[in-house]
């Protein structure tokens, strides 16, 4: 090989190389800042790059949201049953914490598939009635006589649930300081538990087992161990 052709090839592979280097990633090289919204709720996140083919998450998601609602209450006087509406609130609750990675497995699209965890309240609906004038309420077979005239109860989950979702977009842009990315999932929350906490069951009085009975409620529940996640993200890169 003559010198001028051995140098042009020499000359090639070290741009080759340096574009190289050029183009990969440096841990904590770049940071983004994202405003997020989904079934998590809104939320505030910040990502950083670790290689080209991975980004590291983190931050904070919060679902507030109340209902006001009327709902039909048991009168029982002697051998008379009827209903009364009995005003209730459901209160919403989420806030949680994450922390995520963001795979990307081909160079040049941008699809990623993601792992990690969020943690959080455990409590994450509270329901609530207002004057029950003495009546009952029934939550599937479950019947609750008020305490100090009303009824609470809460819907908790566990606090450490992991997560697993496919995205398509980046967290951060390499030639634009604004950016978008949508990702479903699915938060492993654990089996929810229905606890009351305001109000004694009084199933058992009308002839139904009453801890059996909350056992099969909560048993129900299982089937509701995974949240859906949907998150849309607006992102800005800070530098």
């Amino acid at each position: 090989m003559k010198k001028s052709n051995l140098f042009f090839v020499l000359l090639l592979a070290l741009l080759a190389v340096q574009v190289s280097a050029q183009d990969e990633a440096k841990p904590f090289e770049h940071l983004s800042i994202s405003a997020n919204a989904g079934t998590m709720g809104v939320g505030v996140q910040v990502a950083t790059p670790m290689t080209r083919f991975l980004t590291l998450r983190a931050g904070v998601m919060m679902f507030k949201y109340s209902y006001d609602y009327e709902y039909d209450g048991i009168i029982r006087h002697g051998d008379y049953e009827g209903t009364a509406p009995i005003p209730m609130t459901a209160e919403a609750d989420m806030v949680n914490g994450l922390l995520l990675a963001d795979i990307f497995p081909f160079r040049n699209v941008p699809i990623h598939l993601t792992g990690g965890f969020y943690v959080g309240k455990t409590d994450i609906i509270h329901v609530s009635t207002g004057d029950m004038a003495g009546r009952a309420i029934e939550i599937g077979d479950l019947i609750i006589f008020p305490e100090n005239g009303r009824v609470s109860a809460d819907l908790e989950t566990k606090g450490f649930k992991p997560y697993v979702g496919l995205g398509f977009g980046r967290s951060i842009t390499k030639n634009n300081l604004v950016g978008f990315k949508c990702e479903l999932g699915a938060m492993f929350h654990g089996s929810p538990t229905f606890i009351i906490k305001e109000g004694k069951d009084i199933t058992d009085q009308v002839g139904i087992d009453a801890s059996d009975d909350l056992d099969s409620f909560n048993k129900f529940l299982k089937n509701f161990n995974v949240y859906p996640v949907l998150n849309l993200q607006l992102h800005f890169r800070a530098f």
